[in-house]
């Protein structure tokens, strides 16, 4: 059973793996290193049984980091983007 995210509304969903390597896709990564990192993240998550959207997107940023800073910073940009945009 895939563990939980807490999203930022409160509302719960599924650990999907694709939804981190699309995210990171959308950051400027190549497909290559998405699935990297998406796999990576999976290992991270697969022991938990909740994880924050918060925790989430800390673990896919250190990680992209490693691979990729520049597609890093710009997920950071967009996930802080979304963020104030859904606090309005």
């Amino acid at each position: 059973m895939p563990p939980k995210v807490k999203k930022r509304d409160g509302t719960f969903e599924d650990y999907v793996e694709s939804k981190v390597v699309a995210g990171v896709k959308r950051a400027g990564a190549t497909a290559d290193q998405a699935a990297r990192v998406g796999k990576e993240v999976t290992q991270k998550v697969a022991a938990k049984a909740l994880i924050t959207a918060e925790e989430l997107a800390g673990m896919v940023v250190s990680t992209l980091a490693k691979i990729n800073k520049t597609a890093s910073e710009a997920y950071v940009k967009f996930r802080d983007t979304k963020v104030k945009t859904k606090k309005k």
